[in-house]
C-alpha cells in the first residue's frame, strides 16, 4: 500500500463534523459496525455528508473499514495495519474517544467540547507547515533569518506559515526570535510525533 502522507490526514480530522463521526466509530466495538445512515442520525448529520466523511476516514486516515451485511455497509472502528502510523494515530485516538466518552457519559445529545488536538491540526495539515515544524522543535529557540535560510521561503510566506503555528499555540514569536511550545496534552504529541516522523 502506498505511503500515507500525515499532514492530509491532520487537514482530513480538523474538521468538527468528519471528527463527530471519528469519534461515533471509534467508540464502537471492534466487531459488528454501524451503516451510514445510523451514524448520520446519532451525530446528528446528513446521511451523503457521513457517507462521505466515512469513506475519507476509511481511505485517507486509515482509521475505519467497513464490511457488507446484506445491503448495507457496516462502518466500524479498525486501522489500516499495513500503515503504522495509522495503528499508532488509531490508538491515541482511540484512547482519547473512550477517556472523553466516560468524562462526558451524563451529558445527552450535546457535543462534548473540542478536543484539544483539534487545535493544532491546521498546523499539521500543510507539507510546508509540518517541515517549519520539526525545524522550530529540534532548534528550541532559533531566529528568523536563520528559518528562512534552512526553508528558503519568502519572508512573506515564512510569516504567513509562522501565524498558523503560533495561533496553534506550537510557538511563540518574540521580536525575530521564534521559541518552541509544547503541548501539554498526549494525543497532541502523539499528532506532531507522526507528523514529524
Amino acid at each position: 500500500m502506498k505511503k500515507r502522507e500525515f499532514w492530509k490526514i491532520c487537514k482530513k480530522l480538523a474538521n468538527e463534523e468528519r471528527l463527530d463521526v471519528l469519534r461515533k466509530v471509534m467508540t464502537l466495538p471492534e466487531e459488528g459496525g454501524l451503516p451510514v445512515g445510523q451514524i448520520a442520525d446519532e451525530v446528528h448529520a446528513g446521511q451523503p455528508a457521513t457517507s462521505i466523511y466515512l469513506a475519507e476516514l476509511q481511505d485517507v486516515c486509515g482509521l475505519v473499514a467497513s464490511c457488507r451485511a446484506g445491503r448495507y455497509n457496516l462502518y466500524y472502528p479498525a486501522p489500516d495495519a499495513s500503515d503504522a502510523k495509522a495503528v499508532t494515530l488509531f490508538k491515541a485516538l482511540r484512547k482519547y474517544f473512550f477517556a472523553e466518552r466516560a468524562a462526558w457519559a451524563s451529558v445527552n445529545g450535546t457535543r462534548p467540547p473540542a478536543p484539544k488536538f483539534l487545535s493544532i491540526l491546521p498546523a499539521l495539515a500543510n507539507a510546508t507547515r509540518v517541515h517549519l515544524l520539526g525545524l522550530i522543535r529540534i532548534k528550541g529557540r532559533t531566529d528568523l533569518a536563520q528559518i528562512g535560510q534552512w526553508t528558503r521561503l519568502t519572508e512573506l510566506n515564512l510569516r504567513r506559515h509562522l501565524s498558523y503555528i503560533v495561533t496553534c499555540g506550537l510557538a511563540n514569536v518574540c521580536g525575530d526570535d521564534v521559541i518552541w511550545r509544547e503541548p501539554s496534552d498526549e494525543t497532541s504529541r502523539i499528532l506532531i510525533d507522526l507528523s514529524l516522523s
